[in-house]
């Protein structure tokens, strides 16, 4: 397993051409890369897609090098043409493809026209505008070989056509046909097939789907992509990425070529992304060996296929300016997650909570999007959270089975933190204020339940609808939300063993602080039928807090000592009692 292919034996093959130790952040060009930068050999990952033919769909979270993978391609496969495509052979001498033993896939080297488009610049608020956008990607690309205009092998007619294109005056049947009729036209000149690669070619739909007009975009893709994707004769074979496999019912109906791989397959594990080798491997070559420990605990813990994998993008940056801090967070869009956090109900918070914590959640994946689930299923969006990098997991078997319960969990402290932001900033929402917040935290850390009412009043009348607060869910979604990041404790969790039972709310210290810090136990009960404060506390003392002390909840839990709490909630009412019980 290396140098971009599974099935590849040996070790990471580091490229400097020039020996500098310059580390290609935020370079597009992959010449540039090769001829100026440090590279990570990802050059056999062309053996799979020649042995794959067809149309294969690559899903990857953004900035994992989908970029430079399809670059790499377009530079291994494209046909040179003087003043207008460069001649690139010679450029993957000493890569591992150049050596394979099998002269079959250099064969292919410089020998097809390729199709190249990216667009991750065709989002828009307005179906008119996302059409307008495609005709304008098309028509850099109809320019990009205009030495057709002057082809003997192509007929007056078809360089009519190709000049409306280029020209953006295109009628709505051309520009439907546009992918079609280039790869055609390209096929004819050079007499041989062309090789189609298309860039981020899920963000027009993406946009269209919150916008609004997703279906009439899908009506385009379907005519756009299927007639030059299809099994026609022009076609050699086609590359496409994005982040999320949209349905092959919404784009790919009529398609029979298409393979899909997803973070979940095997085959092309190693084609997109960094292993643990390849990491080992660049730091020793840019003698950074020292830092192969805070990389991993930052940057790794995916898992694609039977590849571990780290993000390439934070890697890079990491290397290049010698700090670990958020590279990849910072730079991604990251609606997704801060929208679950914000709206997230009781059985989500609990989740968030637990993945938060370092645990996992088990949940299956059905990684065919379907934009209409993502409203209709709250489910759906574990799936999304997936494929977009916020999540992970190591149960990567059968992945085409979209039942299979599979572990999920947080892969790293760079996006570790992100959830914890978005989760501290939620808690500050609800109570009002991050100085209120902090006066809860306080006084449960000094274990004064007085002060905790204090704090608990406060907010349940400043914040909370009275309607979300009708049950003992509503009350527990808010507390597990409030008790998110106090200062010297894991998150809190929920629901989990301790004692002779499931005991509500368990907090405990961290590690390092358990010998100062105490661990606590809550249990929480609605009584809606107090009509006086004596009689909340009553239930808080003599129902929660009884309850905590007969079942033993926090029994084992790590801390200098144990306090079991006693909450009782009526309405925007509350009260709290504690017993300490030692250590």
């Amino acid at each position: 397993m290396c140098n971009g292919s599974v099935y590849a034996t040996g070790k990471p093959r580091i490229v400097d051409r020039m020996g500098r130790k310059q580390l290609p952040v935020g370079i597009e060009s992959f010449e540039d890369v090769l001829d100026r930068f440090t590279y990570v050999d990802k050059s056999l990952a062309v053996q799979e897609l020649v042995n794959r033919g067809g149309v294969t769909l690559y899903c990857r979270p953004r900035r994992f090098g989908k970029s430079t993978f399809l670059r790499m391609l377009q530079c291994f496969f494209e046909a040179p043409m003087e003043g207008f495509v460069p001649d690139r052979h010679g450029l993957f001498d000493g890569l591992a493809i150049s050596e394979s033993d099998d002269p079959y896939y250099m064969a292919h080297n410089c020998a097809h026209p390729v199709i190249y488009l990216n667009l991750a610049s065709c989002g828009a608020n307005s179906y008119e505008d996302s059409i307008a956008k495609i005709a304008g990607a098309m028509a850099q690309e109809y320019v990009r070989h205009a030495y057709l205009l002057q082809s003997p092998r192509l007929m007056s007619f078809e360089k009519e056509r190709f000049e409306r294109i280029a020209a953006e005056e295109a009628k709505p049947q051309e520009l439907a046909a546009s992918l079609a009729t280039l790869s055609r036209q390209l096929a004819k000149h050079y007499d041989t097939k062309t090789v189609i690669l298309i860039d981020e070619y899920d963000t027009p739909v993406n946009d269209a789907h919150i916008h609004g007009f997703r279906s009439k975009v899908l009506d385009f893709y379907r005519s756009w992509l299927s007639d030059a994707l299809k099994g026609t004769t022009s076609l050699y074979c086609a590359a496409l990425t994005g982040v999320l496999r949209v349905s092959q019912e919404s784009i790919f109906s009529e398609l029979n070529n298409v393979r899909f791989d997803t973070t979940l397959d095997e085959d092309h594990a190693e084609a997109i992304g960094f292993t643990t080798e390849e990491v080992q491997a660049l730091a020793a070559y840019m003698d950074r060996t020292d830092k192969v420990g805070e990389m991993a605990e930052w940057y790794d813990g995916y898992r694609f296929g039977n590849a571990e994998v780290y993000n390439p993008w934070s890697v890079l940056n990491y290397l290049y300016g010698g700090v670990a801090q958020p590279y990849w967070t910072n730079t991604s869009r990251n609606g997704i997650v801060v929208d679950l956090i914000r709206h997230a109900g009781e059985s989500q918070t609990v989740e968030l909570a637990a993945l938060a914590g370092g645990g996992t959640i088990t949940k299956p994946l059905d990684l065919r999007t379907v934009f209409d689930d993502l409203t209709q299923n709250p489910e759906a969006v574990w799936a999304q959270l997936y494929q977009s990098g916020y999540v992970t997991t190591n149960d990567t078997g059968m992945p085409n089975d979209d039942e299979l319960p599979r572990r999920l969990r947080i892969p790293n402290l760079e996006v570790g933190k992100l959830f914890s932001k978005e989760l501290v900033g939620r808690a500050s929402t609800l109570a009002g204020g991050s100085a209120t917040l902090r006066a809860l935290h306080r006084a449960i850390i000094a274990i004064d339940a007085t002060a905790v009412q204090s704090a608990l009043r406060q907010i349940l009348l400043d914040s909370p609808s009275y309607h979300d607060l009708t049950n003992e869910g509503g009350y527990h979604v808010l507390l597990l939300a409030l008790l998110y990041a106090v200062d010297g404790y894991r998150p809190a969790t929920s629901d989990r063993e301790s004692g002779d039972g499931r005991c509500d709310v368990l907090l405990e210290p961290l590690p390092a602080k358990t010998s100062r810090l105490s661990a606590h136990a809550m249990e929480l009960k609605v009584d809606k039928g107090a009509e006086t404060q004596d009689a909340l506390t009553a239930c808080a003392r003599d129902v929660a807090l009884a309850q905590a002390n007969r079942m033993q909840y926090g029994h084992g839990l790590a801390g200098a000592a144990l306090v079991r709490w006693g909450l009782a909630f009526c309405g925007k009412r509350v009260a709290v009692v504690c017993e300490h019980i030692g250590a």
